[in-house]
């Protein structure tokens, strides 16, 4: 039985293949944080459907994404913004009609590693179990499983 191939696995590579500086086209910092451009989303977007395949097009279209990083912008700390992206584009309404999840983990590892963070696995299993439940957890949870990873049980 061939063995499921994760889309998340090597987030750094594709991150290098949109060549990724501190420069207007990809980004842009506020308040010393470096957020994402639409550029970077929609470039992002095109190498997750490359590589994996999927449906092109738009569901809600690319000014949700300017929503979304309203609202990153509007609450505090690094791993919550994140989780806003994460959690923003991931779920409906879509901005794409496919490859939302894989987009907002490349964008929110991207996110992350631009100020100096990082999500606390390079597991891509992990990181794809957790992204398929996103609707289970709220903001905070998202934040701290992105910084932490899962909490430990009592019998851990």
């Amino acid at each position: 039985m061939p063995t499921k191939k994760y889309p998340f696995k090597k987030i750094g590579e594709r991150m290098k293949k949109l060549k990724i500086e501190p420069s207007e086209r990809y980004g842009f910092v506020e308040n010393s944080v470096w957020y994402p451009t639409e550029i970077f989303v929609e470039e992002a977007h095109e190498i997750m459907l490359r590589e994996y395949g999927g449906y092109t097009g738009y569901e809600t279209g690319i000014d949700l994404f300017k929503v979304i990083l309203k609202k990153a912008k509007e609450i505090e700390g690094i791993y919550k913004k994140a989780a806003i992206l994460l959690y923003e584009m991931a779920t409906s309404p879509r901005i794409y009609k496919d490859g939302n999840h894989r987009t907002a983990i490349v964008t929110t590892e991207t996110f992350l590693i631009m100020n100096g963070k990082k999500i606390w696995t390079e597991n891509s299993q992990d990181i794809y179990i957790f992204i398929k439940d996103l609707l289970h957890y709220s903001i905070d949870e998202i934040a701290k499983w992105l910084e932490n990873g899962p909490p430990k049980r009592p019998s851990d």
